[in-house]
């Protein structure tokens, strides 16, 4: 309970009954309920008591909070305007009440643009949509427009990571993807040295999705296995498997005759993506894989994903690669539907075997096995062990394909913004971004 009290996404064990009651048939009027839950839309009290009552997307402008802001705009809108909560419940040492902030704007921009709006001085504080590409870019613009740019550390397993879909609905890539032999050879035909020295000016550390250097259960035959470059290893294992025929271009063919066209799902929310997946196709194409890359909006690329449309995914590798004891290894276990992987043997565990499918390999089954182990036990050691264990796995199965890690996080920060550190964390778990470095505590220099 406490790590997951101090995880990034608040747990909510809380709501606001005076202000809720009215959507809860335990309370309300019936007649006025059903009046609310006709004019709201929603098929009936319960999705609109969630709806209204939902403290994490903050888009109820009623909904009171015990957040240091209030947001004051409904969505849809492209600037959202929060206040300062008059009832927030944190003070400093002096005894002054904060947050120390009066307003925060958010503007809603195409991710294309944030760079350029960054750099043009319009944020006071900027890290979503920056990546390191972006870098020398922002230098020249701070330098001309006086802004500071911090470069954070990040606690991503990789920067960039592919996954194969195991619950692909293509019953001959499912096949595939499966096999850990096709994962292998992927793995081992990408040249990761390279990859990090065009996209991330060799500042990375090329290697698999995996536990940093930080972690007390980093490994660094770990971060090599099947992650070195070897493009004669792959065609043998691709020969192995019996993906021999080829077309005349040189692409192998899969069993029921089609090219072997892998296509790559994308959000297309990062540059360093597209940069990086070019590279890697060209890497596929000397092994005999056609690499094609199909970008959608994040809604539509997770829906893809989850229902097995989607046959390889590209996203960030473990969003907290600093595993410690108290680092509940849920990432690692196959029990949640967001893990790209394998969503529907995640979905399978979210709603207790009522829709997805049940985890039919032995990996996984085994993965599961330590997960409960590691949540039944409070020794720091035995845990260390598990989650050590568990690393051990995903490295052999190749159950995603990591490219470089320990990538630095541009920040644009205001001069004038105070009490943000120069050298930080930049990680949704642990820190929740900015929330870490408690930006109730922020502060603007109107004398500056």
């Amino acid at each position: 309970f406490l790590p997951a009290l101090a995880g990034a996404r608040p747990l909510y064990i809380y709501a606001p009954a005076h202000y809720l009651s009215q959507f809860h048939a335990a309370y309300a009027d019936p007649e006025a309920l059903e009046d609310l839950v006709e004019a709201s839309g929603q098929r009936d009290w319960v999705a609109l008591f969630i709806r209204r009552g939902d403290l994490y997307d903050a888009d109820n402008v009623d909904l009171p909070t015990l957040q240091p802001w209030v947001n004051t705009t409904p969505p849809p809108s492209q600037r959202f305007i929060f206040e300062r909560n008059a009832y927030f419940h944190r003070v400093d040492e002096t005894g002054l009440q904060l947050p120390y902030l009066d307003n925060v704007y958010v503007g809603i921009v195409d991710s294309a643009l944030i760079p350029a709006r960054a750099g043009a001085g319009d944020s006071d504080l900027q890290a979503r949509g920056l990546g390191f590409e972006d870098v020398p870019f922002l230098q020249a613009a701070s330098e001309r427009l006086g802004f500071n740019l911090y470069l954070w550390t990040t606690a991503y397993g990789s920067e960039i990571a592919l996954y194969p879909n195991f619950n692909a609905e293509d019953p001959v890539w499912r096949e595939l993807m499966r096999d850990r032999r096709f994962r292998q050879a992927l793995s081992l035909a990408i040249d990761r040295d390279s990859l990090n020295r065009v996209v991330f000016y060799g500042l990375g550390t090329p290697g698999n999705n995996t536990a940093l250097a930080d972690s007390p259960v980093f490994d660094a035959d770990r971060l090599t296995a099947n992650a070195t470059y070897d493009p004669d290893r792959a065609n043998a294992l691709l020969d192995e498997i019996g993906l021999t025929e080829r077309g005349s271009d040189g692409i192998r063919l899969l069993p029921d005759g089609r090219p072997m066209e892998l296509v790559v799902e994308t959000s297309g929310e990062r540059g360093q993506e597209i940069d990086a997946l070019e590279l890697i196709g060209s890497d596929w194409e000397a092994i005999g894989v056609d690499l094609y890359t199909a970008s959608s909006q994040r809604d539509v690329f997770r829906t893809r994903v989850f229902t097995g449309e989607a046959v390889m995914s590209v996203w960030y590798g473990f969003d907290n690669a600093l595993f410690t004891a108290t680092t509940i290894p849920v990432e690692l276990a196959p029990v949640d539907q967001n893990w790209l992987q394998y969503p529907k043997w995640g979905q399978y565990v979210q709603t207790g075997g009522t829709a997805g499918e049940p985890a039919d390999m032995p990996f996984a089954e085994e993965l599961m096995q330590l997960y409960e182990d590691w949540r039944n036990t409070t020794d720091p050691d035995e845990r260390l062990a598990i989650t050590a264990h568990m690393l051990d796995i995903h490295a052999a199965e190749v159950t995603s394909i990591g490219t470089v890690q320990g990538v630095l996080q541009p920040v644009v920060v205001n001069q004038h913004l105070h009490n943000l550190p120069e050298i930080g964390i930049y990680s949704w778990d642990p820190g929740a971004q900015f929330g870490l470095y408690r930006p109730d505590t922020f502060w603007l220099d109107p004398a500056e």
